[in-house]
């Protein structure tokens, strides 16, 4: 465990993308399988996640031979083939053993979302947008985290999904959420000042009772 002295203080963000992409095969094999799937980890910009990410270890169905794979350079990702969907497991470990590890689950999707076609082959592809976050990383973390050699911004081109598009929706969904809570605790703080006034009174009324009485 480093002392905060070996830390630097702040928070940094590395945005990523994590997912799957499924073809069905020409011919159901022997086993049973229908299916060739990519379960992957990304960098949502053009960069090497190697510079900070050791190795991501991929959990699959235990049905699955040597189920837990480990992938210790890029890309990490892990191809097989099979009949059925079911999470995958993803924990990421950085190249400083004092950095915490990060994990995630993603449902693999071998039949929806279609997104496009190779020929006349459905392409299937699920993702999720997500963000690796720091809090006072390590000196050694904060150097690789901070280090912009190689690092390009996002290019919308290399992605099936708009995520420029879809971080944009989900922000303005989020803000009307908060807008909407904003509004919710302040009628319902109006409605307690109002009951407050009315007991306030009534006890008022019970006091001048009593001293009636």
């Amino acid at each position: 465990m480093s002392s905060m002295k070996d830390r630097v203080e702040g928070e940094f963000r590395k945005p990523v993308v994590y997912g799957n992409r499924a073809v069905p095969l020409p011919e159901k094999l022997p086993n049973g399988h229908t299916h060739r799937w990519t379960v992957y980890f990304r960098s949502f910009n053009d960069e090497p996640l190697s510079k900070f990410i050791k190795k991501v270890q991929f959990k699959l169905h235990q049905d699955y031979e040597n189920s837990t794979r480990n992938v210790e350079q890029e890309p990490f990702e892990v191809t097989e083939t099979g009949w059925g969907e079911f999470h995958v497991g993803m924990r990421i470990y950085f190249h400083d053993s004092q950095e915490r590890q990060a994990s995630c689950t993603h449902y693999l999707a071998l039949r929806a979302p279609e997104v496009t076609r190779e020929g006349t082959v459905p392409v299937i592809m699920k993702e999720n947008y997500d963000e690796l976050v720091f809090i006072n990383p390590t000196r050694k973390m904060y150097e690789l985290l901070t280090d912009t050699n190689d690092v390009k911004p996002h290019d919308s081109a290399r992605w099936f999904f708009d995520y420029p598009k879809i971080i944009a929706e989900n922000q303005q969904r989020m803000a009307n959420l908060a807008k909407q809570s904003d509004q919710e605790v302040s009628e319902l703080t109006e409605s307690i000042k109002v009951i407050a006034s009315k007991c306030a009174a009534i006890r008022e009324k019970l006091k001048e009772a009593d001293l009636k009485g």
